[in-house]
């Protein structure tokens, strides 16, 4: 109604500018001419408003809701921090003690995820930068996903790995949040005093699946999220101010006899050059993915140029790099060797610091696991789909069909560490380091012929960073999967 009335506003000023115009002068009385020999007065006709037709401002105004509708730079930052803050953060501490069991392990471990951050923000930037790289797409209101870019680069033929990739990564994410959400939920159920089969883990899983996570990934639009994802960032952090009090001397003495397992330090030192460091690779990588999401987070941003975008990634990868060095270095002073592969569990559940860290844990994953969930129906589209219309039948069925699935294989699975390790070894790899930096090198290789992108030495630089990515994921994932698998299957073997 607003913009009706505005247009009708412009419009009749429009009209009147168009009157003819009227020169004033100073005039003396004395010099009037008589009344009767006044020339007739000519009235020029007022031209009629023209109004914009109705179906223009219907456009206007849903174009106006559309963007509406969208994430301000605020939400959307906290929403890239709440996605990558999930579970694999508490999985961090037992990355350390995969190699060491001294403080000083902290030192090469931190110096890691800053490094990998890096290189994760970087490939989370590049993957909707390349749809306005190319001038065939830059004017798209849409950024192209990264299995549509690679189809277009790389080949139709072998577009599918790409996106069953970015089906499987979130998927098991999904099924790492939902292993740690049982757990949670078991613990939080044990501190109140009850017991039997209002603790047991299936259970718990099966109600918090039923009435909160499928209604949540139902939504068809994340911004309603924005209030749970500032509550779940502002939890997590809490969560890590806890773990941070609780490494300090003397802190954890009170509950020491009330632990599953004591703190263990000192008996095989720092070993951050051994194959077992690759734990923790894949660790950070978990801890830093959510490339699948990227064009999306492009998209739904408010005024999404791309100086806001690179806005966007740097502070939510730089406050998110800090978050999981605090939690790394927090939970494995505490516990050393023996940290859990979710490091909450450590704690005494007669700790009521701990208690409530658990609580912001779930509320955080239950915020953020529409937007996984998201992820991996979007996937899943483009490879069943490819681009054509979702009936609305069909997305609830496999919404269903996934949550079920999901939510069956936790009821077996208890070990959320090895799903967050092997997943971020492989998928992560492949994800991060490898397809994106393939698609940037086939796009500029085409665009440098066709004479619409200069070679530069900028250029270079970045296409040799680009191939260099792609060793270090393949070095991880073949690498890094060999050893998890090891020291899961035979524990002290590496």
């Amino acid at each position: 109604m607003k913009i009706s009335i505005s247009v009708f506003i412009l419009a009749l000023l429009q009209g009147c500018n168009a009157l003819p115009s009227i020169s004033m002068k100073a005039v003396s009385v004395n010099t009037l001419p008589p009344v009767q020999n006044l020339p007739p007065i000519r009235i020029e006709p007022i031209p009629t408003p023209a109004f914009v037709p109705k179906q223009d401002v219907e456009q206007l105004n849903q174009a106006l809701d559309i963007e509406e509708s969208k994430q301000s730079l605020a939400s959307a930052t906290f929403n890239l921090v709440k996605a990558n803050l999930g579970s694999g953060v508490l999985a961090l501490p037992a990355g350390i003690a995969a190699f060491g069991d001294v403080p000083s392990a902290i030192i090469p471990a931190s110096l890691l995820m800053m490094v990998l951050g890096t290189f994760s923000a970087y490939s989370f930037y590049m993957i909707p930068r390349m749809t306005r790289l190319d001038p065939e797409t830059q004017g798209y209101k849409k950024s192209l996903s990264m299995s549509q870019l690679w189809e277009k680069e790389v080949g139709q033929s072998t577009s599918w790995i790409v996106s069953l990739c970015c089906v499987l990564t979130p998927l098991g994410t999904a099924l790492t949040w939902s292993i740690v959400l049982s757990d949670m939920m078991s613990m939080l159920a044990q501190s109140v005093g009850l017991s039997g089969m209002l603790v047991s883990r299936q259970a718990l899983l099966l109600g918090v699946t039923s009435f909160a996570l499928y209604p949540l990934c139902r939504l068809k639009s994340l911004a309603a999220l924005s209030p749970v994802s500032i509550v779940g960032v502002v939890g997590m952090v809490c969560t890590a101010i806890f773990m941070t009090l609780r490494a300090l001397p003397g802190q954890m003495a009170p509950f020491l006899n009330s632990i599953p397992s004591q703190p263990s330090f000192g008996l095989i030192g720092n070993n951050a050059f051994s194959p077992s460091a690759l734990v923790l690779v894949g660790m950070c990588a978990t801890s830093l993915l959510v490339h699948f999401s990227a064009h999306e987070f492009r998209d739904d941003l408010q005024n999404s140029t791309p100086k806001r975008f690179k806005m966007l990634t740097g502070v939510g990868f730089a406050f998110t790099v800090l978050m999981n060095i605090i939690f790394m270095a927090s939970g494995f002073l505490t516990f050393g060797g023996n940290c859990h592969s979710m490091v909450l569990n450590n704690y005494s559940p007669k700790d009521i610091g701990a208690t409530v860290s658990r609580l912001v844990v779930a509320i955080s994953l239950l915020g953020s696991y529409p937007i996984i969930f998201r992820a991996i129906k979007s996937s899943l589209f483009e490879l069943t789909h490819k681009g054509r219309e979702v009936p609305e039948k069909f997305n609830r069925n496999v919404t269903r069909t996934l949550l079920g699935l999901v939510t069956g294989a936790a009821f077996f699975l208890k070990d959320a560490g090895i799903v967050v390790s092997l997943n971020g070894a492989v998928m992560g790899s492949a994800i991060i380091y490898a397809f994106p930096s393939i698609i940037f090198l086939k796009m500029t290789n085409r665009l440098v012929k066709e004479g619409k992108m200069l070679p530069t030495n900028r250029l270079v630089l970045e296409r040799f960073a680009n191939k260099a990515l792609i060793g270090t994921g393949s070095l991880i994932a073949v690498l890094g999967a060999a050893v998890i698998l090891l020291q899961k299957l035979k524990p002290g073997f590496i």
